[in-house]
Order: structure tokens, then C-alpha cells, then sequence
């Protein structure tokens, strides 16, 4: 789109989901760059965050660690709602995260649009790989080590991939999880081919749904 649009309603929250290697992070900044007012909050960054200042020794301190994060991510959410922010959250949502956000965002009076992104999931699992492999690409380590402290000094040479999962894991995770929480108006995107996603598509349904009665 030329220009940026703007949402009807204030009260709104953009939630885009879906497995990972699906491009979340992509396509909310394409919504962040689409829509103004919008005010985003990552529970990635968070997690990021909290393993740079505490670190984990193991799998069990890494989960322990991230549910931590995940609370503190529902109560920055609830703060912005309190705030009547414009928000716009991306991550791995699942069902296992439905209640919470559906308490947050009844209780706050919002209305909520999800963005699903799916595909044929040994293409994302194979691009996904390729991410975590490139040298390129700078993902936090975090993502694919269960032992990190920062201030050790990391290189990515020495990154023990032991959390990175075989596609066998990674298709069952995808089943368990239930990444269609539908909450509020769901629209569907598949994004097998990254180059034939129409995101002015994407753009005008968000802003269709949010003006809808």
C-alpha cells in the first residue's frame, strides 16, 4: 500500500500466529510499517531479554525462565490495554495460550484480528533449519541452545544445537500446539512461497475486519 492506513477502532488488537519458520516476525513488521498507531510488543524480545540477564544452565532452567517471561508478557499486555494502545503481538500463539489472552482482551473491551500463518510444513521446517544455520541471519542463540549466558561470550561456532528440533518433533509440536486460537476475526495466509504473499491483501482484510460492526 502507498500510505498508511489507520484502524476505526483504537481498542484493537492485531495477533499474528502461526508454527515457526512461517515469517511472523516479517509480517508484523509489513503490518507495523501498513498501519499507524500501532504499538508492538514481542514476547521474543522479552524471552531474548531475560536470557541475556539471568542465562540458563539446562532445559529445565530455560523453561522455568520462560514462563517467567511469558508473565511478565501478559502483564505488559494487560498495562497496554489499560493504556487503550493500539497493539500488535506476534509469536508462536497457541491454544495453551487462549485463555489468557481471551481473559486480557474481554475484560479490556478490545477487539482482536489473528493473522494464521501456515504451509506445507516440510518447506517451513527446511527454511527454518536454514535460518538457524546461516551465518547471515542474526537469531539470539537462545533459540537453538539449552546453556547460554551471555557474559561467557558466545560464538556461534560453539552453539550446542541440542534444542533445535528433527522435523518428526517439529510436525508433532505443530499438531499438539494448535496454532488457530481464533480469536476474534482469523484470516488465513498460507506462506509456503515467502514471494507470493500479498500482504496489501493481508493489510485491507485487517482493516476490513477491524471497521466490520
Amino acid at each position: 500500500m502507498s500510505t498508511r492506513q489507520k484502524l476505526l477502532h483504537p481498542k484493537t488488537i492485531l495477533i499474528v500466529t502461526g508454527g515457526p519458520g512461517t515469517g511472523k516476525s516479517y509480517a508484523a513488521s509489513m503490518i507495523d510499517s501498513s498501519i499507524d498507531g500501532l504499538t508492538l510488543l514481542s514476547y521474543d524480545s522479552i524471552k531474548e531479554a531475560e536470557w541475556d540477564r539471568f542465562g540458563f544452565d539446562n532445559a529445565q532452567q530455560k523453561a522455568r525462565l520462560n514462563r517467567f517471561c511469558l508473565e511478565e508478557f501478559y502483564l505488559t499486555l494487560q498495562h497496554m490495554m489499560w493504556q487503550e494502545k493500539t497493539i500488535l503481538i506476534e509469536y508462536p500463539f497457541n491454544m495453551s495460550h487462549y485463555d489468557s489472552l481471551k481473559e486480557l482482551i474481554d475484560a479490556a473491551g478490545y477487539r482482536a484480528v489473528t493473522l494464521l500463518l501456515y504451509g506445507d510444513w516440510k518447506v517451513i521446517y527446511r527454511r527454518g533449519i536454514n535460518r538457524d544455520r546461516s551465518a547471515s541471519r542474526k537469531r539470539h542463540p537462545g533459540h537453538l541452545t539449552n546453556t547460554y549466558h551471555r557474559e561467557r561470550g558466545v560464538r556461534k561456532e560453539d552453539i550446542i544445537p541440542d534444542a533445535v528440533l528433527t522435523y518428526e518433533q517439529f510436525r508433532a509440536d505443530i499438531d499438539r500446539k494448535n496454532y488457530d486460537i481464533r480469536l476474534g476475526y482469523t484470516i488465513r495466509t498460507d506462506v509456503t512461497d515467502f514471494s507470493s504473499v500479498d500482504y496489501d491483501a493481508v493489510i485491507r482484510e485487517i482493516l476490513e475486519a477491524d471497521a466490520a460492526d
